[in-house]
């Protein structure tokens, strides 16, 4: 098994960020249809799979990531 690093984390990040930035992009266009609360509720529900993983994973780890990241530094830069 692969070590893991910051860079391989890295590589993971920008990986499923691009395929994030796809589904925005295929996302655009319907939003401007009949099918607005459609996307509206994929996004809803992504977003909120993400943040109930992060809680559960905090649970399991007893490391809380949501309390280590900074939303102002992401935010209002």
């Amino acid at each position: 098994m692969r070590q893991v690093t910051t860079k391989n984390i890295k590589a993971k990040m920008f990986q499923a960020l691009d395929l994030i930035k796809e589904a925005l992009d295929m996302s655009i266009p319907l939003f401007k249809t009949d099918q607005k609360n459609n996307i509206v509720a994929l996004w809803e529900g992504f977003i909120k799979e993400f943040i109930v993983y992060i809680r559960h994973r905090s649970r399991e780890t007893g490391i809380n990531l949501i309390n280590k990241i900074s939303i102002g530094k992401i935010w209002f830069k």
